[in-house]
């Protein structure tokens, strides 16, 4: 930045997602490098080596009594009578850190103290949070499916008895109704249904319907809609022919359909399982997949419902325009569940679904009532919008069809097909010339129906949309936005919604629960819950904050660790301005905010200056085709970080992540993004410019606060690595899935490095997590002189069937890994899942505590018994306050542990995970190793955004997204 102080670059524009400052429920992490001693003692470690802490100190995984401090953790001295001196060696780290520290608690004393968990600041590592290069072994890379055979599977962990006793003792409601199967049939006949041809899938379930009545007069059936049906008695395997006419008045169809018997099921041992000693739970899992089918039995002929996957909606009364042709549909998810008794768990539902109503009027709607001129945007709008959607037809004769849509064509006066005799035709021409009907919009695009290979044209003002069309594609973001807005109720008003729709499904009057003899409870479930305490959080002196209700205020306070302290280097930086409608002079102000915001967070920013700060952009029609030229311009300059605006349409994040950190397209620059709307509005929000300082100090290997000492349990002590891994999944099988797996490489427990793969679509087990993990075991022992003594590996994404197999593959490629780091190399290791794709949610019972304007549960609410699998351990944990509605507990589930975790340790040691985020003054829902490893999997997603993929190659589709090690290795966190 120094030479060039009055060059200006010209730049182009872009457009697309972006790292937006918003404010997500999350925190900040502690800081791996300063170590405080007190004054006078200049005798700090130098670098990763840790010094020795007495002849009690432990070599291995093993925990310490909780009153010892022989911990090998952050704080790296011993102190008070029997501190350990750490030889002549000078700390590498600022001057500013060499001041004195309060003096630890004496031996024995913390035992007390609550167990939060996760290090402090005082590292044992003095690095500057660079990482040397460690390069990657593409050759072995494994991408393929395994497979593995049944009675290879892993059994998952059974450890009885695994509930904390930490916190303060309450009770709270759950979503969780017991089901009443007093009269309960002991035995269920389960029978294999194929149904030829099996598509579509919506007209399955009334072929088996009318097939039943042919064959099975009398018999209650529960049918899955797939392959699965149940019965209280036995019957005779079928097979036969059905014309089937559907109700939309579609053609009748012939069908066969093959019912035969494949097992009988032990419906009584749901009301023994809690005794049993099978790890497995296979019979009782068997037995609650039955239930669950029943169950959704009480809405089938119910013609105020529509089933779409595991929920059923209700047919609005009144109908809630969300926009975009959408109106906002409620309902009731549904799933039985085992816990220390069988649930059936319901929850409100919410989705988006297409109006009934004329096409022309949702043409209308998406272009402001014009219908005579369509722009290429609201055309591709309305594509998005019908492609897949069924339309209903009336030709000029009054002959009414329904037909599946694919699309939008050419304007009817312009789309040309071909007749039977070969004479070509516009489609306005056709309906004039043989169906004597003149179209009055020949203008408006044609509407593609029916058969993808047929080349079936109609006019949009001869169809009509019809209701109650629960679609799987995505909706537009402004009907998300809305939908969250009547979702995001209190505590009281979504208890209340369960409870009307309960009601309203009736499940004690449906004949086929009956005849199975089950009953479904009317009330929410009480349960015991504990509330544990929030950590204290520590920033620069050795000051410290107490978070309430899941938030903290750190106005006034530095950094643990600011950047520029460690690099002893200004913080140099560019702006980028890519929207066009962002003027210089809001860029300035922005700027000049910002960088007072630096300086008050002790991180020494350059000033800012429009002649060689800013970046000008002289065309931002041309920045996107021309952004590679301008990031290697803004390169030259070589700046600590280049700030992007974006414009609010179109794809700049994306191009702009492309092509400053892909290895392939040799630049190299660490980037933060930015929406031009949050400069416009927020440039001089002092909670906004915060959120930006926290990710430009961390993504320039600062430490924006840590865990306070006294927090840290046993397990969190000495030398422990935490990985955090996700797949993400694409909607289609032409595109693979991406996986993210960070891993924390300092001795504070706040920098983490990460690693991306590229493997086949919708494949949830990570393939080659040996050489991942192996590569992070490295960069942790070349950063810290050593191997970490235990590692805590947060899963997250995993469904409960996805257990056994995940450990099986996962497992074997963790001890791989750490076989290879070093021979007898043997950590403590524990596998936990993370899942928040559930419908569990907790109510504040009586006047239990409540915390906000929505009586969520206070933040640190656990739940670990009753409605959690019995001899499993697991729990749920309310990490952080809902800034929206219900808060969404976390639900933890550990299926592998040779560090013997407490619950109490554990429980604490996740929960200070959560306040370890870096991008925000707040506790995030789940834990921060979990969190990056779904940023790093997103960013992932952003490289190959727009590129071609051969599915067949996918290490060489992986080479193409490689990231830069100036970027990687630099600025590890990069990603955050």
């Amino acid at each position: 930045m120094g030479k060039n102080k009055k060059n200006k670059i010209v730049l182009g524009a872009i457009g697309q997602q972006q790292e937006q400052q918003q404010q997500p429920p999350q925190q900040v992490p502690q800081s791996s490098q300063q170590q405080q001693q007190p004054q006078g003692q200049q005798h700090q470690q130098k670098g990763p080596k840790q010094h020795q802490q007495g002849p009690q100190q432990q070599q291995g995984p093993q925990q310490q009594p909780q009153g010892s401090h022989q911990q090998k953790g952050p704080k790296q001295h011993q102190q008070g009578p029997q501190q350990h001196q750490q030889g002549p060696q000078q700390q590498q780290g600022p001057k500013q850190y060499q001041q004195e520290r309060p003096q630890q608690q004496p031996q024995g004393s913390h035992a007390s103290h609550r167990d939060a968990s996760v290090s402090s600041s005082k590292s044992g590592g003095s690095g500057d949070g660079t990482l040397q290069p460690i390069e990657e072994n593409l050759a072995a890379m494994r991408i393929s499916k395994e497979k593995i055979r049944r009675t290879d599977l892993r059994p998952v962990l059974v450890r009885r008895g695994a509930h904390g006793t930490r916190g303060k003792k309450v009770t709270v409601e759950a979503n969780f109704f017991r089901l009443l199967l007093d009269k309960l049939k002991s035995i269920a006949y389960h029978y294999d249904v194929a149904i030829e041809p099996d598509r579509p899938k919506k007209f399955l379930r009334g072929v088996f319907a009318q097939f039943c009545r042919d064959n099975y007069p009398g018999a209650l059936m529960a049918y899955d809609g797939q392959k699965s049906a149940y019965t209280t008695r036995k019957l005779s395997d079928k097979k036969g022919k059905v014309m089937y006419q559907p109700d939309d008045g579609g053609k009748a169809k012939e069908y066969t359909v093959h019912v035969k018997e494949a097992a009988q099921v032990d419906l009584g041992v749901l009301k023994t399982y809690s005794n049993l000693n099978d790890a497995s739970f296979a019979k009782p899992m068997s037995a609650i997949q039955c239930l669950d089918v029943v169950l959704r039995c009480a809405y089938e002929n119910n013609s105020n419902f529509v089933r779409f996957k595991r929920c059923v909606y209700m047919v609005p009364q009144t109908s809630i325009d969300i926009g975009k042709g959408h109106e906002l549909w409620y309902g009731l998810f549904q799933s039985a569940v085992l816990g220390s008794r069988p649930y059936i768990n319901l929850d409100v539902s919410h989705k988006a679904f297409p109006c009934a109503a004329p096409l022309l009027k949702v043409i209308g709607d998406f272009n402001r009532g014009n219908l005579n001129q369509l722009n290429g945007w609201v055309v591709n709008e309305l594509q998005s919008f019908l492609k897949g959607m069924d339309v209903i037809y009336k030709n000029p004769t009054g002959v009414t069809k329904r037909m599946r849509c694919n699309g939008l064509r050419d304007p009817a006066n312009q789309q040309m097909f071909r007749m039977e005799d070969g004479t070509r035709l516009s489609v306005a021409d056709y309906f004039e010339k043989h169906l004597k009907y003149r179209l009055r919009y020949p203008n408006l695009p044609v509407v593609h129906v029916g058969s993808t290979v047929r080349s079936i044209y109609v006019p949009p003002e001869l169809c009509e949309i019809p209701g109650g069309q629960a679609l799987t594609k995505n909706h537009p973001e402004e009907c998300t936005r809305d939908i969250i807005r009547y979702a995001a109720t209190n505590t009281q008003t979504r208890k209340q919604k369960i409870m009307d729709l309960a009601s309203k499904i009736q499940y004690n009057k449906s004949p086929t629960l009956m005849d199975f003899g089950i009953a479904v409870g009317n009330e929410f479930e009480k349960v015991p819950a504990r509330i544990i305490d929030a950590p204290p959080i520590e920033y620069a002196r050795n000051e410290k904050i107490a978070p309430r209700s899941g938030v903290w205020r750190a106005e006034g306070k530095n950094f643990l660790m600011p950047s520029t302290e460690l690099s002893r280097k200004q913080l140099t930086w560019r702006i980028l301005n890519l929207d066009g409608y962002t003027n210089e002079a809001t860029v300035k102000k922005f700027g000049e905010m910002l960088q007072q915001q630096a300086i008050r967070c002790n991180v020494q920013m350059a000033p800012f200056d429009m002649g060689s700060t800013n970046v000008l952009v002289r065309n931002p029609a041309n920045a996107l085709r021309d952004i590679g030229t301008l990031l290697e311009g803004i390169k030259k300059d070589n700046p600590t970080i280049t700030i992007v605006i974006l414009p609010s349409r179109g794809d700049a994040y994306a191009k702009v992540k492309q092509k400053a950190e892909l290895a392939s397209e040799r630049i190299g620059l660490l980037t933060q993004c930015i929406k031009s709307i949050t400069v416009a509005k927020k440039s001089t929000d002092m909670s906004t410019l915060n959120n930006i300082m926290l990710k430009i100090n961390a993504k320039t290997n600062g430490a924006n606060h840590c865990i306070s000492q006294v927090a840290v349990p046993p397990l969190a002590r000495g030398k422990v690595m935490y990985i955090g891994a996700d797949v993400t999944h694409p909607l289609s099988d032409d595109i693979p899935s991406v996986v993210g797996v960070t891993a924390l490489y300092d001795l504070i427990g706040f920098r983490y490095n990460c690693s991306v793969r590229l493997q086949g679509a919708r494949d949830e087990m990570i393939r080659d997590l040996e050489n991942i993990v192996h590569r992070q075991l490295l960069l942790y022992q070349q950063y810290n002189g050593e191997l970490p003594e235990r590692i805590m590996y947060y899963r997250d994404g995993v469904s409960d069937g996805q257990f056994a197999e995940i450990l099986t593959i996962e497992l074997q490629a963790l001890h791989a890994a750490v076989a290879r780091a070093k021979p007898g190399y043997k950590p403590a290791l524990t596998f936990i899942v993370v899942q928040k794709r559930h419908h569990t949610r907790f109510f504040p019972h009586a006047n239990g505590p409540s915390d906000g304007k929505n009586c969520n549960v206070p933040p640190g609410t656990i739940v670990d018994s009753e409605i959690t699998m019995p001899d499993r351990y697991e729990f749920y944990l309310v990490s952080h306050a809902a800034v929206q509605g219900v808060a969404k507990p976390t639900k933890y589930v550990v299926l592998y542990d040779d560090s013997n975790c407490h619950p109490d340790q554990l429980q604490a040691l996740t929960y200070n995970l959560c306040h370890l985020f870096a991008r925000c003054n707040r506790a995030v829902s789940y834990p921060a190793p979990t969190y990056y490893a779904h940023l790093a999997a997103y960013r992932g997603r952003v490289y190959i955004k727009d590129r071609r993929i051969n599915m067949n190659d996918l290490e060489k589709a992986y080479r193409d997204i490689q990231i830069i090690s100036t970027v990687t290795d630099n600025n590890p966190m990069f990603f955050v």
